[in-house]
């Protein structure tokens, strides 16, 4: 059996602190994207980024908890990190395309190396969060890269067929391609409505 590595001198503790580094920016930046769904009146959106903020924010809090309680010793020192991070830009749609691929990357790349690291270093219980959260952002990829297709083709509040639409302000539901606005009953702009999503099975 191979020799667990000491975990202040580890791969894992430094991984671990890049991905809190990274969790703790992407929340940020999904904030910054919910204010610019506000303004843009797209309200439905920007509860749906203030949500991926949620999420982001909560990977940290694992990340900072995985490296409390496997270090040795009271105080944390410094702990060196050397990693790129894409600020992208701030146009709408384009920064949304850019999470899209940036989650997909991390999902399908970094935090599957991370954890085939924490397991080689003799820290299974850090593999199995890299591998649990790798799966949430590979949702959250695919849920960005719809909301992308469908800002960017004109679509968000457009279907081919009728469908349900329900405000999200007072619960009104409409039978159509496309909701009306404003909300005959709220008088609340369509950007309240609830855009469905296809996330597979």
């Amino acid at each position: 059996m191979k020799q667990k590595v000491n975990f202040n001198e580890s791969k894992t503790i430094v991984n671990l602190a890049r991905s809190f580094a990274s969790e703790c920016m992407e929340g940020a930046k999904y904030q910054f994207i919910a204010s610019q769904c506000e303004m843009q009146k797209l309200n439905n959106l920007q509860t749906t980024f203030k949500t991926l903020a949620k999420h982001e924010m909560s990977h940290a809090k694992v990340f900072w908890d995985l490296i409390h309680q496997n270090y040795e010793g009271d105080i944390i020192q410094n702990i060196d990190m050397n990693f790129g991070y894409p600020f992208d830009c701030n146009d709408l749609v384009q920064s949304i395309q850019c999470h899209s691929e940036s989650e997909a990357y991390l999902s399908d790349n970094i935090y599957p190396t991370f954890a085939k690291i924490a397991k080689e270093e003799g820290y299974p219980e850090i593999e199995h969060k890299f591998k649990l959260i790798a799966t949430v952002e590979n949702c959250h990829s695919m849920l960005l890269k719809q909301i992308h297709q469908k800002l960017e083709s004109g679509k968000l509040y457009k279907s081919p067929t009728t469908q349900k639409w329900k405000c999200g302000q007072c619960g009104f539901e409409h039978d159509g391609k496309q909701p009306p606005s404003p909300c005959p009953l709220c008088e609340y702009d369509k950007g309240y409505y609830e855009i469905k999503f296809d996330m597979g099975e």
